[in-house]
């Protein structure tokens, strides 16, 4: 049995061929203000969770170093 490795990210275990989401909020200057860790398994559920947390910052969802989209205050839509 071939073992997977993993990484440890905000106290959380990930296997590398599982999504690692993360949403950062955005400030207007474009500098992170606060990362969240999204528990979502693909990419459409994560953009339907930060939908939700969108309110006064703009935010981007990552999964590890893959940029997928940003969402913008004033629109709510995607903006790549």
């Amino acid at each position: 049995m071939v073992e997977q490795q993993n990484t440890s990210t905000f106290s959380r275990n990930f296997y590398r061929d599982e999504p690692a989401y993360r949403a950062y909020l955005v400030d207007g200057n474009g500098k992170i203000i606060w990362a969240e860790l999204i528990p979502a398994h693909d990419d459409k559920d994560a953009m339907s969770l930060i939908r939700a947390m969108i309110e006064n910052h703009a935010i981007e969802l990552w999964d590890r170093a893959r940029f997928i989209t940003r969402l913008e205050v004033s629109k709510g839509l995607c903006a790549v």
